[in-house]
C-alpha cells in the first residue's frame, strides 16, 4: 500500500492547475491580440469564440484584466 499524499501534495495539484490555466489564458490573449492587429473585428472574435464582449475586452487589454482581478480580490477580501 502507497502512502497518502500529503497536504502540501494535494495543494500542489491546485497551484499546478491554476498555473496551467493561466499560461493558456495567455496564449490565448496573445493569439486573439494578432487576431485583431491582423484586422478582425472585436465582434468577429465574440462571435467565433464564444466568449463575451467583456471577456473579449480583457483578453485584448491586459490592463482591464488585471483591474477586474485586482477589484475581486479587494472585493473578496472585504467579504472574508
Amino acid at each position: 500500500m502507497t502512502e497518502p499524499m500529503s497536504d502540501g501534495e494535494i495543494r500542489q495539484i491546485r497551484k499546478d492547475y491554476d498555473e496551467d490555466i493561466e499560461r493558456a489564458m495567455q496564449r490565448r490573449d496573445e493569439r486573439l491580440r494578432a487576431a485583431i492587429a491582423s484586422g478582425r473585428k472585436q465582434v468577429d472574435l465574440v462571435r467565433l469564440m464564444d466568449m463575451s464582449r467583456e471577456a473579449i475586452r480583457q483578453a485584448l487589454n491586459p490592463e482591464a484584466r488585471e483591474a477586474v482581478r485586482a477589484a475581486r480580490a479587494a472585493k473578496k477580501q472585504g467579504g472574508e
